[in-house]
């Protein structure tokens, strides 16, 4: 018995520097600026409906604010993301829904989850997943699979695919409904958000 147990311990262990390690080498490919811009397809397949729903536009990662998430297509509207609260706009700027960590901790575990995959902090994800994949080259590929029963209840796994950026996102979650994100155009430049940028996340 104390030899199996001993087995099981050296085993979750080099299981545990495995993952380390892949993190570490994910993170080295990926580039870590202060404001990160693009562009975002999603296609979104509900349960027991035929047709995915499919929506577009853009977004901004900044460090210091947040994210910035405006659909264009089909419908207007913007949703922005800070570590305190959720806040969603209608394309008239009227307030749909906002969202506080204070009092929804579930938007808090959120937040930091997307967060962690906009700005490609991939090790602090190792809190809240059990981290999987691989690297080739420059290209890499992650399985995140919840630890926590919280976040199980809302999310089955993650896989998460790219190179110098985040790609591709693969949500598989707990309602039965799966969606991908695509991201394209992704540019560091200028480095600092503009007026006009700045307004948007106030």
């Amino acid at each position: 018995m104390k030899t199996i147990l001993m087995g099981l311990f050296f085993a979750t262990l080099t299981l545990s520097v495995q993952a380390t390690d892949l993190a570490a080498s994910v993170k080295e490919r990926l580039t870590q600026p202060a404001v990160l811009r693009g562009y975002f397809e999603q296609n979104k397949q509900v349960a027991g409906f035929k047709k995915p729903l499919i929506s577009r536009g853009d977004f901004i990662v900044a460090r210091d604010k947040g994210v910035l998430w405006r659909t264009k297509t089909p419908f207007a509207g913007t949703l922005r993301l800070s570590r305190d609260e959720i806040v969603a706009k209608q394309g008239d700027g009227e307030v749909a829904f906002r969202l506080s960590a204070s009092k929804e901790p579930s938007v808090r575990m959120i937040n930091g989850l997307l967060f962690s995959l906009l700005n490609g902090d991939v090790s602090s994800l190792g809190e809240l997943f059990k981290i999987e994949g691989s690297v080739n080259g420059k290209s890499w590929q992650l399985l995140l699979t919840p630890k926590q029963a919280a976040l199980g209840k809302i999310m089955r796994k993650i896989a998460l695919s790219g190179d110098q950026f985040v790609r591709q996102i693969d949500l598989d979650e707990a309602s039965g409904d799966q969606t991908t994100i695509r991201f394209t155009a992704q540019n560091t430049e200028p480095a600092k958000l503009s007026s006009d940028e700045m307004a948007r996340f106030e």
